[in-house]
């Protein structure tokens, strides 16, 4: 015996394959979008200043970084970034 499968069934199949892929391609492209903000550290570090939170102050002066704000220690990034970009500045006016 052989099943027969409607117009019906195959249409609202490929409908909801279709919807699917609309909406895991919505949810790929709106990702970035709610990613977050900035930190407080990396606000400062953009306008050039250094963060003026007590948390912050105090975290930084131990070398640490402040647990509160910065969870994921993005501030000890920044500040590794502007080391390095420091140190190539420097050897490039000596050399001149």
């Amino acid at each position: 015996m052989a099943v027969s499968v409607s117009r019906f069934t195959t249409k609202n199949m490929k409908l909801i394959k279709l919807i699917g892929a609309v909406i895991c391609g919505v949810a790929l492209q709106a990702g970035p979008a709610f990613a977050g903000d900035k930190t407080c550290c990396q606000k400062a570090a953009a306008e050039g200043k250094d963060c003026t939170h007590k948390c912050c102050v105090a975290a930084h002066k131990n070398g640490k970084s402040c647990e509160k704000c910065n969870p994921g220690k993005e501030d000890l990034k920044l500040k590794k970034q502007e080391k390095k970009s420091n140190k190539a500045v420097d050897k490039k006016s000596s050399e001149s």
